[in-house]
């Protein structure tokens, strides 16, 4: 391993990537994927993540705006990217130069889009996004579909909606999601378009639906759409959290710890502190609530969760020092399970 400072660090295990992206084309039954890539790809690293997927055949990579699709291109990735967000028409030139396919909303948008791509002799890639319940970006009517395919500067490649439920299992919810590809259907089959609406719920719990691409969100990076509902295949989390313990004491009973006395010992503890916090990404709420896993054993955080430290109680680990390795977020056990802490956090 390379030389680097060991404080707080994430693990990426593209050998985990790679299983769960073979996993998701079993599922696939044949169609396309879109690598979710979008915020430096869930935060795994979207150079790594990217060039791995390229390597493994990936041709389409979704990104939440023009400027994660520029890193992309300088990655060296070639596929087509998708821009799932809006672009500002100043930086119309950036989606010409780089290559970028620009997701389309709304009838006036891609107008702009067209008289831009006129100007420039040009017809510029877009997926048409269509409203079937999100109730967020995307036209509601085939007769917004067809100004837009009418347009003279687009080159309209596909169509596509969001679920917004895929991921639940209640009879509600499936209804939900059947009439949102219903929809998808009604509106966008036999116009001459790709269509994709499997999101990770949707390619993990409605394989049959009909499409050409499914996009690849989070459970690429081997994590439930829907903790705890489980997906059917093996899912490998791709990421591992890891912090070190930098000092240990001893304190008498009634110590207090960290800001706000909060937290006041039981009894005699050794404690250890342990260089992470919330500017990490351990979130605060874990103050008093929180565990990680030192040389086998689950010790819980004390005191509150600082910017850059946090403090545990490890009375009951044997032949503890400093340096030793600290399981923040991994799959050791439960209570380090990412989606496990999400979903802790999200009850706080």
């Amino acid at each position: 391993m390379c030389k680097f400072l060991k404080r707080a660090w994430a693990e990426i295990d593209l050998d985990a990537l790679e299983h769960n992206y073979n996993c998701i084309k079993e599922l696939a039954r044949g169609k396309e994927i879109l690598a979710v890539v979008k915020a430096n790809a869930y935060g795994h690293d979207d150079k790594a993540i990217c060039r791995k997927l390229q390597e493994l055949g990936v041709k389409y990579y979704g990104v939440s705006n023009l400027w994660e699709g520029e890193k992309l291109r300088q990655h060296g990735i070639t596929g087509t990217i998708l821009a799932f967000g809006y672009t500002d028409e100043d930086y119309f030139d950036e989606l010409l130069e780089y290559d970028i396919t620009q997701t389309v909303g709304n009838v006036g948008y891609a107008e702009d889009l067209s008289r831009y791509a006129v100007s420039k002799g040009v017809r510029l890639p877009v997926h048409i996004k269509i409203n079937t319940g999100m109730t967020r970006v995307g036209i509601d009517t085939e007769e917004e579909l067809e100004k837009i395919l009418a347009l003279p500067g687009l080159d309209c490649k596909a169509a596509y909606t969001h679920f917004s439920v895929a991921d639940s299992l209640d009879e509600d919810d499936i209804s939900y999601t059947d009439a949102q590809q219903e929809k998808l259907l009604k509106l966008a089959k036999g116009k001459g378009l790709l269509l994709h609406s499997q999101n990770s719920g949707g390619i993990a719990y409605h394989s049959e639906f009909e499409g050409d691409i499914v996009r690849a969100g989070v459970i690429l990076y081997g994590n439930h759409p829907n903790f705890p509902l489980e997906v059917p295949f093996d899912m490998k989390p791709v990421m591992t959290v890891k912090s070190v313990v930098t000092q240990l004491k001893t304190i008498p009973a009634g110590t207090q710890i960290s800001y706000g006395r909060t937290y006041t010992a039981p009894q005699e503890m050794k404690i250890a502190v342990i260089s992470i916090g919330y500017a990490d990404g351990y979130f605060r709420g874990f103050s008093s609530k929180g565990k990680m896993l030192i040389n086998g054993v689950l010790c819980p955080v004390v005191g509150r969760v600082c910017m850059d430290q946090v403090i545990v109680d490890v009375t009951a680990v044997p032949d503890i020092k400093p340096n030793d390795t600290v399981y923040v977020y991994s799959d050791k056990c439960e209570e380090t399970g990412i989606d496990y802490n999400a979903a802790r956090h999200n009850r706080l």
